[in-house]
């Protein structure tokens, strides 16, 4: 046990050293939008944040550059900040917010196209609310299902955990009366 127990401390500690470097933590967080139920919840968070603190941004006056520069350090999501930058760079050299942001394969295509038409419209303020309550929903929903599928495996495990007290206590039982099994 005290093994395990400083095996466990130790890959904790190592985990934790790991997330600090910033080369590092980018390949943390590459590895984590590619798993399967997570990396897609864990992308429609990022771009719920990124929508509403960006359309927040404009509506309240600050250009577009600036809120971009701000927006930078509120993502949590190294590939994001890395991907944030590029439409940065992209933007100040009159590409559009779209077009990079659909090369920079990060942001999910139906937020990019909504975004593609608030540009085009000239309400990219509007249309960043708007897919932040798209993509607020949807994380609320993905949530919901997984709280609903997590709540039977959980049944089933208290039910093992328990039978498995009941059936300690009982063979205790028998050995202190000596009753064969």
């Amino acid at each position: 046990w005290p093994i395990m127990l400083a095996a466990v401390i130790f890959a904790i500690w190592l985990l934790s050293r790991s997330l600090t470097n910033p080369v590092s933590r980018a390949n943390w967080d590459a590895k984590f939008l590619r798993w399967p139920v997570m990396g897609n919840l864990i992308g429609k968070v990022e771009m719920a944040r990124f929508s509403r603190s960006l359309g927040t941004l404009l509506q309240n006056g600050v250009p577009l550059l600036a809120g971009l520069a701000i927006l930078k350090d509120t993502l949590g999501n190294a590939v994001f900040r890395d991907a944030v930058d590029v439409v940065s760079r992209d933007l100040k050299e009159g590409r559009g917010m779209a077009k990079p942001m659909m090369e920079a394969n990060v942001f999910p295509k139906l937020a990019v196209q909504m975004i593609g038409v608030g540009e085009e419209t000239g309400k990219l303020d509007e249309m960043l609310v708007q897919v932040a309550d798209v993509y607020d929903r949807e994380v609320a929903a993905a949530l919901k299902r997984a709280l609903a599928l997590i709540e039977p495996v959980m049944i089933v495990g208290l039910a093992f955990l328990i039978g498995g007290i009941i059936m300690s206590l009982l063979v205790a039982m028998f050995d202190l009366m000596d009753i064969p099994l």
